[in-house]
This record gives C-alpha cells, structure tokens and sequence, in this order.
C-alpha cells in the first residue's frame, strides 16, 4: 500500500517479528488482533449510514417498512426499488433512477418519520415520509415523498418527491 510516496511495510515485519516469538505469544497476539479488528468493525457497522441504508431497505415485514425502504432506495437510486414497486410503474422509476443522482448522507438521519395519512371523513391518502440529513457533498439532504400507497406489499403509486 502506497501513502504520500512511502511504501509502507507492515505486515511483512509484523510476520518476521511473529515468527521469532513463541506460540503462546504468537496466539495472544493474534487473538488480540482479531478482538480489536471486531471491536472496530462493530463500531464502524454502528455508525455507518450505509450500513443503515442497508439494513432499512432489506427490512419490509411491514407497511411503514416497506415505505422507509422504498424511500430509502429512491434517495440513493438503490435497484432494490424495483422489487418493491407494482411492475406497471417500472417505467416511472427508470425515469427517476435516469434523472436522480443519489443523494447519500455522511452520518444518521436528523428526521425520517412517516405516518399514513387519513382525512376525517375516511380519505386514505397514502403514506408520506420526511427525511433529513447532512449530505456527503450537498450540505443538508432533505427528501420528502407523499401519497405512497401499498397493495399487497407493494408500492402501487407515490406522489410528488421533494428533494434538497
């Protein structure tokens, strides 16, 4: 691995050194390697919003699940969209994933809420969803998607898309 012009040459020192130790040592050592490379991938896994995206759009046992995901996926242009819409509206999203850059966060969310939405008189007007965070490249990343509407655990329609 090249950094600023330097080669640098740590495994192979690491291996020469090993080798002149003893086993017990060598595998204390390896084993304490193994702990704080778990350790340090568990807190990456913790922090990372890819990793969240991840686990919100492979997550739909439910309709506010479902939602999020599909959100999720039209936000980063993820193609797990597809499998989540009626196939009459690939058209649509092919549109949008051709039109829309993804829109990906440095860190969790500050907002995503969504909630169905019903008027008084019994109106069902879908679900709609907000979401807000601090953006890789484009400051804040604000996305909003109403009248998403399910029927049988896909999306059939969704309304206007807002994004910042």
């Amino acid at each position: 691995m090249k950094k600023n012009g330097h080669y640098i040459r740590i495994l192979p020192i690491l291996i020469k050194v090993m080798h002149k130790m003893k086993n017990s040592v060598q595998i204390t050592i390896t084993a304490f390697l193994v702990v704080l490379f778990t350790c340090a991938l568990m807190i990456w896994a913790d922090t990372s919003q890819a990793v969240a995206d991840y686990k919100w759009i492979h997550s739909r046992d439910t309709e506010g699940e479902l939602v999020a995901a599909f959100v999720t996926a039209l936000r980063i242009n993820h193609p797990a969209a597809y499998e989540m819409i009626d196939p009459s509206l690939k058209p649509r999203l092919d549109e949008w994933m051709n039109t829309h850059p993804a829109r990906k966060c440095a860190s969790e969310p500050y907002i995503f809420l969504s909630g169905k939405i019903t008027r008084a008189n019994g109106e069902d007007l879908g679900w709609e969803v907000v979401f807000g965070c601090a953006g890789e490249r484009y400051g804040d990343v604000s996305f909003k998607v109403d009248r998403i509407f399910i029927k049988d655990m896909k999306i059939i329609d969704w309304g206007e898309v807002r994004e910042r």
